[in-house]
């Protein structure tokens, strides 16, 4: 089995996956041949584990759920979930042969935890969707929990990035670290130009703006009067940032059309834009290269399972595999 990922904002079961995830992908074979005639059942042999074309079956259909692929491709993905699978395969083998373990009070605390904090309503309802009972689904989490114990054993004599690193990463990637100009503004939406050009009447009159946001305004935004919190120009749609990078702060607009409706806009408050000095980045680029160093490292010690430990596909049986 493979482990299922639970969250609040993701039903659980829906879709599983490996706890690592490198930025690039782990693909490979480490070694192909048939398996002999007497395990004809028996598609992938990783170590001292023999996976059966039912369960490579399971497991590939629960990694692979809610994604859809076109026909033309299914081969290629079935090869590509298998090579990730051996992945998994090779770490659960070698945390055997270590006798790495997850005690099974540890396992019911953290069971417990995680049906505390999604509701045992929702859990149970959960788990009936999606047609796993309490046993499998517990199987697959316990698997979730050791395969992050063994990457942890593994990676934590990792150095950490030197300061010197560190001073390279900033001097050499200064756009990342760049803070754009941004602005904060107040804005109403109406439907009709006519009803806008009667609002900014009542505004340049003296009525207040956000008041009438809460009244008119069609926007998300009207409940707070109106209020749009800081903002970058790429991330507004084209002849909205027009208007407002061109205003200074206080003054009103004209009637603006847009694909939304017609706007008001007001600059509450300019931004400028702005680089980080280094020492408010520290934290944030040592995370960062670190992960990159645990990346590389367990790519390589994946491969170097591969070599330790044995891997056997039979590729007839694998092309032979149907996935729902």
């Amino acid at each position: 089995m493979i482990p299922c990922i639970i969250n609040k904002t993701r039903i659980p079961f829906a879709n599983c996956g490996f706890i690592f995830i490198f930025s690039t992908a782990v693909f490979f074979f480490l070694g192909c041949g048939l398996v002999e005639q007497e395990e004809k059942s028996v598609v992938i042999v990783v170590g001292s584990r023999q996976i059966t074309a039912d369960e490579l079956k399971k497991d590939m259909e629960c990694l692979s759920a809610g994604m859809n692929v076109l026909e033309k491709h299914q081969d290629q993905y079935r090869d590509q979930l298998a090579e990730q699978l051996i992945c998994h395969y090779l770490i659960m083998e070698y945390g055997k042969e270590k006798g790495i373990a997850i005690p099974e009070r540890e396992l019911q605390s953290a069971l417990n935890d995680i049906r505390r904090e999604y509701g045992e309503d929702a859990f149970r309802e959960a788990l009936l969707r999606e047609y796993v009972d309490f046993d499998q689904w517990k199987d697959q989490f316990g698997e979730q929990l050791l395969v992050n114990r063994i990457l942890e054993q593994v990676s934590e004599n990792i150095v950490p990035p030197t300061c010197r690193e560190i001073e390279q990463y900033f001097e050499n990637n200064p756009d990342e670290f760049r803070c754009p100009r941004m602005v904060r503004f107040r804005q109403i939406v109406t439907r009709t130009k006519g009803e806008a050009a009667s609002l900014l009447k009542r505004i340049q009159t003296g009525e207040d703006m956000s008041e009438l946001a809460r009244e008119y305004s069609i926007a998300p935004e009207a409940d707070n009067g109106g209020e749009v919190g800081w903002i970058a120009r790429d991330h507004l749609e084209e002849s909205m940032g027009k208007v407002l990078f061109s205003m200074p702060q206080g003054k009103l607009s004209p009637v603006v059309e847009t694909p939304y409706g017609y706007h008001i806009f007001r600059v509450l408050s300019i931004r400028p834009d702005t680089v980080k000095e280094l020492p408010d980045v520290i934290q944030q680029i040592e995370t960062r290269l670190l992960h990159q160093k645990r990346e590389i490292f367990l790519k390589k010690w994946i491969e170097n399972l591969g070599t330790h430990f044995e891997v056997r596909i039979n590729q007839e049986l694998l092309n032979k595999l149907e996935l729902n």
